[in-house]
């Protein structure tokens, strides 16, 4: 009975290493993606990924699949991965959507209201995107970004909801689409988090929801 225990164990930490390793792989991958490091409309092959990263095929096939799901990498039958150019329509469905299910999500947690606790988060998260803005690494940027968003959205506890708008936000910002630096309208856009914490945290949906709509111009194609 011990032997059979210990075998399970072994299954179930084996399991669990293969998942940490192909969700550890997928966030390098994603880095890539918003980086500019891996091209729009470029093939690439698991097997070459995987010695570029340092990681096996397997867990590293398993993550570009994961981004195939999410709209980020297609499969090209026999080559490999094609990293996704999105087209003027592409981009135009994601803002769309992105109007639709991310400034409800904002207008909801002003609405039900936030806790001092949560407030204070927001109010961290804001600065931390902030002081990234006045630095040169853009995916230090665009990751502080991608927590204030996703902690704002995740106050409403629907684990889908947050899942969609953190994909919906990738897409629209792979390979730095936004040219939010190249536009010098980084620390423009991270100020304007200032304006929707407080709009969340003083309980106005109304305003919350103005400056989330007007904060998502930058994503308009």
């Amino acid at each position: 009975m011990k032997r059979t225990q210990d075998w399970g164990d072994d299954l179930a930490l084996a399991a669990l290493t293969r998942s940490t390793l192909k969700d550890s792989t997928e966030a390098l991958i994603r880095r890539a993606l918003l980086s500019g490091a891996m091209r729009p409309g470029e093939i690439y092959s698991a097997n070459s990924l995987a010695a570029r990263l340092g990681v096996s095929n397997s867990p590293t096939r398993e993550a570009m699949m994961s981004l195939v799901n999410k709209g980020l990498l297609e499969l090209v039958r026999n080559r490999g991965f094609r990293v996704v150019e999105l087209t003027d329509r592409d981009k135009q469905e994601v803002y769309d959507l992105r109007r639709l299910i991310e400034v409800e999500a904002v207008r909801r947690v002003a609405e039900q209201g936030v806790d001092p606790d949560q407030a204070a988060l927001l109010r961290t998260l804001t600065e931390h995107t902030v002081a990234a803005s006045g630095g040169r690494d853009m995916l230090e940027y665009l990751e502080a970004d991608q927590q204030f968003h996703a902690a704002l959205v995740g106050m409403l506890q629907n684990t889908r909801w947050t899942a969609i708008v953190e994909n919906l936000r990738d897409q629209s910002r792979i390979n730095g689409s936004y040219h939010l630096q190249e536009r010098d309208l980084l620390e423009t856009s991270a100020l304007e988090h200032r304006g929707i914490t407080e709009a969340v945290v003083a309980g106005d949906p109304a305003r919350a929801a103005e400056l989330m709509i007007r904060h998502l111009d930058y994503a308009r194609p």
